[in-house]
C-alpha cells in the first residue's frame, strides 16, 4: 500500500488526485493537502471579470467532491519539507500548519511515499510597484476575488 501526498488542489492537483484515485486500486491512500477549501476553474476567471458569470459559477468545494471519492483532504500550508525524515520520523514527511477551525495554528507531520508538489504560482503582485490589484486601478483575473473587483471597475467604466 502506498501513500500519496498531492500539494496544492488548483488544476494540477486537483487533477492528479483524481486521476490517481481513478486508476489506483483503493488499498492506496491519496490525499491533498492545500490552504484552499474551493477548487476554481482559473480559465473561467476572465468571464467573471467581464461581467458574464458569477464568482460563485467557476468555483465548488473540495470536501465533499473528494469524501464521495474518497480522496484524503488537510486545509492546510506546507511549512517544511522533509524528504529523509528526522531523528523521530524515519519516513519521508511534510510539516503542515492547519489554517481554520479548532486546529488552526498546530502543526502535524504527513508522512508519504509519493509526493506532488502542485502548489502553482505564488502571486507577488506587491513586487512591483503600482501592480497591486485594486490600486493605480489595477485589475487582474487571477483568482475570482480579483475576477469580481474587475468586473465592477469594467462595469463602472461602461456606466459612464
Amino acid at each position: 500500500m502506498a501513500k500519496v501526498v498531492i500539494l496544492g488542489a488548483g488544476i494540477a492537483g486537483h487533477t492528479a488526485a483524481t486521476h490517481l484515485r481513478r486508476k489506483l486500486s483503493k488499498e492506496h491512500e491519496v490525499l491533498v493537502i492545500s490552504p484552499n477549501r474551493n477548487y476554481q476553474w482559473v480559465p473561467s476567471n476572465i468571464w467573471v471579470g467581464v461581467g458574464r458569470m458569477k464568482a460563485k459559477e467557476v468555483f465548488f468545494p473540495l470536501i465533499p467532491l473528494y469524501k464521495k471519492h474518497h480522496i484524503g483532504y488537510k486545509q492546510a500550508k506546507v511549512v517544511t519539507f522533509q524528504p529523509e525524515g528526522d531523528a523521530t520520523e524515519t519516513k519521508p514527511y511534510v510539516a503542515i500548519e492547519y489554517l481554520y477551525g479548532q486546529n488552526a495554528g498546530t502543526q502535524e507531520k504527513v508522512t508519504y511515499d509519493y509526493l506532488i508538489n502542485a502548489t502553482g504560482p505564488k502571486l507577488a503582485f506587491d513586487l512591483t510597484e503600482g501592480l497591486n490589484p485594486g490600486t493605480n486601478k489595477e485589475y487582474s483575473v487571477c483568482t475570482y476575488d480579483h475576477a469580481e473587483h474587475a468586473w465592477k471597475g469594467l462595469h463602472d467604466l461602461i456606466k459612464n
